[in-house]
């Protein structure tokens, strides 16, 4: 076969956009190599401890944009990465977790860097400055789950990057307590198009807020904290008619204002606004506040409610039923139950995503709730379910249920603990789910669980790529199971010191 000609594979690169097409496209021959180290400008690190930065660069001259995640306590193989938990001692605490060593590297061999997006590393203000001034193109950057840094370095990027489009920090600890950090932004930024600034904590200036919105007029996602007041939110949704994906937090109102002439003004703003897509909201939120966010509930896609503090559970279900188009939906066990799922799955049929996670010390939902999620939701393609007890017969009609699941996590407290209707391991329930579910590509299993899960899901889960399991096998001969049956296997989390011997690693 003739080999075909290079602008046509040029072509055919540019239109793959995943990591794993264009990782295996690199492997035809030569002339691909060449062509994707010439064209990828997006990579995709999922160990930042495992590579070398200037290998990355090297390897990717045009690179435009880079995720980098922390992979602490990982282990790697040739063919698969497994991740084990620090709790059994594996792993070298002295890695170095430090974002610096990257940007350094990317600032001589990346000049034209667009994106960053940073998820579990250390990230300093020298890092942030070194950013903020060593790319001159720079458009995005995103942190995660990150430590290290104060509000001094995320002024240091919003000052300097006049061309910034994206700015996200999620969940990392950053405290302003002059309520003027907002002005760094200089007044020539029209471009943003994406704030998170919800982790931030410390009182924001609502006229500095306001203006910033009102200047940027392609901006879709906006995410505040909670001491924005329900008026400043309605000006600012009256300033920015085209936020689609909107986090909120606050149960405030102005001073000069009671709280229900306040919250009826936010409900008028809502009906005459345009539609938003995606609600993420946080922290101690009124029935009030919810009730002044009816308007939204028709549109909405995606309902993020993981971190609202557990006050109002059947204000927080009557809220969900009413968005009966939900994809998505986040929420915590605690806040609606067993109860609650049920009264959710009869109206919200459209989930494809659902994650239930733990509150405060507490879990909430049990197998009932599972079995009614599986009985009306038969869409779904991803579970993640924090319970308090399980059953096989559960995991069974689950699986008969909702076969399209390619994403399930269920996580058992305790860990360890067997069906409690009858005493047994959860064998035969995982084994349901990875014979029925085809398309399964990631399974967390928790519970007891013995050597013959392992031989189920060799048996049967042949598009597997990521396995955690919160129990360490019984022996090796589990392990060896799932590296011989799982041919597209790419990482195993949390199997244990105990199931890592020589003999494991010649699988």
């Amino acid at each position: 076969m003739p080999h075909l000609p290079e602008s046509l594979i040029e072509i055919i690169t540019t239109k793959l956009t995943d990591n794993p097409d264009r990782n295996s496209i690199s492997l035809v021959n030569k002339l691909w190599y060449k062509i994707d180290r010439a064209n990828r400008q997006t990579v995709h690190v999922s160990n930042s401890q495992a590579v070398n930065p200037t290998r990355v660069t090297d390897r990717f001259p045009n690179l435009r944009s880079l995720v980098l995640k922390g992979g602490k306590c990982s282990i790697t193989n040739v063919n698969v990465n497994v991740v084990v938990n620090p709790m059994f001692g594996v792993g070298n605490d002295d890695w170095d977790v430090s974002v610096d060593r990257w940007v350094k590297t990317l600032r001589v061999k990346c000049p034209m860097l667009e994106r960053l997006e940073v998820k579990g590393m250390v990230v300093t203000d020298e890092s942030l400055a070194m950013i903020a001034s060593g790319f001159p193109c720079f458009k995005a950057l995103v942190l995660c789950k990150c430590e290290g840094f104060t509000i001094a370095g995320v002024k240091a990027v919003g000052a300097n990057c006049t061309k910034l489009e994206e700015l996200e920090v999620e969940r990392c600890n950053v405290t302003d307590l002059t309520q003027q950090w907002l002005r760094c932004f200089p007044e020539t930024l029209t471009s943003l198009v994406s704030l998170n600034i919800s982790c931030i904590k410390g009182e924001m200036n609502p006229l500095d807020l306001s203006r910033l919105v009102a200047r940027c007029p392609n901006l879709t996602t906006l995410k505040v904290n909670k001491t924005v007041a329900v008026d400043t939110i309605r000006n600012i949704l009256l300033k920015s008619p085209h936020v689609v994906h909107l986090g909120l937090g606050s149960t405030q109102v102005n001073v000069l204002q009671d709280g229900q002439s306040s919250h009826l003004q936010l409900t008028l703003c809502l009906r005459n606004y345009g539609p938003i897509q995606s609600l993420m909201l946080i922290y101690r939120i009124s029935a009030l506040f919810l009730h002044a966010m009816y308007p939204v509930c028709i549109n909405l896609v995606f309902l993020n409610m993981r971190f609202v503090e557990v006050r109002l559970g059947s204000e927080l279900v009557k809220f969900i039923t009413r968005c009966t188009n939900l994809k998505r939906l986040w929420v915590q066990g605690t806040c609606i139950g067993d109860e609650g799922l049920e009264v959710i799955s009869n109206n919200c049929k459209s989930l494809e995503d659902l994650r239930v996670f733990k509150g405060n010390g507490s879990l909430g939902v049990t197998e009932a709730g599972l079995t009614s999620i599986s009985t009306s939701c038969r869409k779904l393609k991803s579970l993640t379910y924090y319970c308090s007890q399980m059953t096989n017969t559960a995991l069974v009609t689950f699986s008969k249920n909702c076969p399209n699941i390619t994403r399930f996590k269920l996580i058992l407290s305790p860990l360890n603990e067997p069906d409690h209707t009858t005493l047994q391991a959860f064998d035969h329930g995982f084994g349901a789910v990875v014979e029925s579910c085809k398309d399964l590509k990631k399974l967390t299993a928790s519970g007891l669980l013995t050597d013959d899960v392992f031989l189920y899901i060799a048996m049967y889960a042949e598009r597997l790529e990521v396995l955690s399991v919160s129990s360490v096998c019984q022996t090796d001969v589990g392990l060896q199971y799932v590296f011989n049956g799982c041919m597209n296997l790419k990482k195993v989390c949390s199997f244990g010191e105990d199931a890592f011997s020589a003999d494991a690693f010649e699988y």
